[in-house]
């Protein structure tokens, strides 16, 4: 079972006061089409500009990296972490190059751009059935989704976006690497897909709330983590087959690690499964910090009668 090609967005959301923006969008869309359509090292010269103009207009994410780095790194002094908040607005700079690429490149993605190690794992977990690939928000993510897509066919998830022409160009975009996309929010496709041999990949680590999560230990800090990790695995009887991509910072060149899929997943102690996504996840940051997804305001939500880790 595969999700519609078709994209349709709410119409409720097309409301006239939506259409300037959406022209807007449009506007800013285009010369990143056109560039995604050059060669990657090009288009990562061109955006990699945006780094500093990226940090003056997003001060309120800054603030949320810099926090993020304090809690999750407290043994590194101020200066080294605030090199890894400098080395990590290069690496969204250039992520702005690189979803353009990954949208809009014809052809095959040449060798040079990037490779999936360990791919006998995901075949070994798909010769038993539906496969979960779990990963994370990374900077290449998108980039890395179009190499594993010329190995690995399957669907993505995704949260729909209050920008509809912006969700437009990305559904479109990823049409080019993906069987099709499932709303997060459409649990009974989901499960069907996964029970067909189907394979989705996802990227759980965001704080979805106290209804969505349950709290878990990422970086030695009780962390709300998705409960849907647990629940598609479960309701979906597929293997979970852990995802890392990462960017090597002299050739640039994207690789896809698939680590062997998780045993015993779920078990019948669902923190403890959640607790070795996180356990992956942090083993992977701690290595290359600057190219994991600092934006989000991971400790948002806190166990009762913890202060916000975000407020000063």
């Amino acid at each position: 079972m595969k999700p519609s090609d078709k994209h349709s967005p709410d119409p409720a959301r097309r409301s006239s006061g939506a259409r300037p923006c959406a022209l807007a969008t449009r506007a800013l869309l285009a010369p990143l089409m056109w560039l995604g359509r050059c060669r990657l090292s090009l288009v990562r010269r061109v955006t990699r500009l945006l780094a500093v103009p990226l940090r003056l207009v997003m001060r309120r994410r800054v603030r949320v990296v810099r926090r993020n780095l304090e809690l999750c790194f407290p043994e590194l002094a101020p200066q080294e972490r605030a090199e890894i908040e400098q080395a990590h607005f290069r690496q969204l700079a250039e992520a702005v190059g690189e979803i353009s690429y990954a949208w809009n490149h014809r052809g095959p993605v040449d060798d040079a751009v990037g490779r999936v190690q360990g791919l006998e794992h995901y075949t070994a977990a798909h010769a038993q059935g539906g496969v979960l690939l779990l990963t994370a928000h990374v900077t290449c993510l998108e980039l890395a989704a179009r190499i594993l897509g010329g190995s690995v066919q399957g669907c993505g998830l995704y949260r729909p976006l209050r920008n509809v022409a912006l969700e437009v160009a990305q559904q479109r975009g990823r049409q080019r690497y993906a069987d099709g996309m499932f709303a997060r929010d459409d649990l009974r496709g989901i499960v069907r897909h996964l029970r067909s041999g189907g394979v989705l990949w996802y990227a759980p680590d965001q704080d979805l709330g106290p209804e969505r999560c349950e709290f878990a230990p990422w970086f030695g800090i009780e962390t709300a983590t998705a409960r849907a990790i647990v629940d598609l695995a479960r309701l979906g009887r597929a293997r979970v087959v852990p995802m890392y991509p990462l960017k090597d910072p002299v050739s640039g060149r994207v690789t896809v690690h698939l680590e062997a899929a998780f045993e015993d997943f779920p078990s019948a102690d669902p923190i403890a499964d959640l607790a070795r996504y996180n356990a992956f996840l942090e083993r992977w940051v701690r290595a290359h910090p600057a190219q994991y997804w600092w934006l989000h305001r991971r400790f948002k939500t806190r166990p009762e009668g913890q202060p916000d880790r975000y407020r000063n």
